[in-house]
């Protein structure tokens, strides 16, 4: 946890290379982690292919971004789009090679292109980019925690049993209310200006709707990733999608929702940027 801080912190504040690098190593690990667990039950994706593109996209966003300050999320798209021509034409090519080229194709979606999307959280204007980064960490710590903490207590009915038999409505709620909360503490660091952050508009009823919504929205988001990880899970018949960290499992364990909450804070605040 020490590590995973300093390295947002050195991001923010010393230089964007420290988050590129953090998030970099997380989509390394967490898509071979995917390639793993879709080996086991169906055919294994082409695991070169994988560590070429994650580099690839990953140099056309950066080299973008530093010469024309943005569009690095958009040259990422142009490398994922020659990514899956490739494919294409290898599948005409190799047709018994179709479930391996499938599952590739799946694994450059999700995670490695869901976490490209976090890293460009870190692209944003000074203000904006701290305060999309907070939201996007806080809402998916407070959403999980507080969903863990009143799911236990109150337990009450399953959400969604044949995925996760663990989770129920009540830890669904929960969640919900700490996503809330956590954007409404983003929302009082960004008044005082408090460690770089800033409100999202100069009228107050309207900056605490955006706040409100981003938490709100952005727990509902994580949940929907923690119950997609699980069912993908599930298909694969894996427990942990890896043993990186231990008694969390992998990264990919730890970064399912955080991922999804990263693209509609990215939406969100890119249409407010633009308003």
């Amino acid at each position: 946890m020490t590590i995973y801080v300093t390295f947002i912190l050195l991001g923010i504040y010393v230089h964007h290379f420290f988050f590129d690098f953090m998030i970099l190593t997380a989509i390394v690990l967490a898509s071979f982690e995917m390639c793993k667990a879709l080996g086991a039950k169906f055919q294994k994706p082409f695991l070169i292919f994988v560590a070429i593109f994650c580099f690839a996209g990953y140099a056309a966003f950066a080299l973008i971004n530093f010469f024309f300050d943005s569009g690095g999320l958009t040259a990422y798209f142009g490398v994922f789009a020659i990514a899956v021509i490739i494919l294409i034409v290898f599948s005409m090519l190799a047709k018994n090679d179709a479930g391996r080229i499938a599952s590739t194709l799946f694994v450059l979606i999700y995670p490695v292109t869901l976490l490209m999307f976090l890293m460009s959280l870190n692209y944003f204007g000074e203000g904006y980019r701290v305060t999309a980064i907070m939201l996007a960490f806080l809402v998916s710590i407070f959403t999980d925690v507080m969903a863990f903490c009143v799911g236990i207590t109150l337990k009450g009915p399953k959400l969604m049993p044949s995925v996760s038999p663990k989770k129920t409505i009540s830890g669904a709620v929960g969640g919900i209310i700490g996503g809330i909360g956590a954007g409404l503490i983003v929302m009082t660091l960004g008044i005082f200006g408090v460690l770089g952050a800033v409100s999202l508009s100069n009228n107050t009823v309207v900056n605490i709707m955006h706040f409100i919504i981003l938490g709100l929205v952005g727990a509902v988001f994580t949940q929907a990733g923690d119950l997609i990880a699980s069912y993908i899970k599930r298909i694969c018949e894996i427990k942990d999608y890896g043993s990186l960290l231990p008694g969390h499992g992998g990264v990919l364990d730890r970064a399912d929702g955080l991922m999804l909450n990263a693209v509609f804070i990215f939406i969100y605040m890119s249409i407010i940027m633009l308003i």
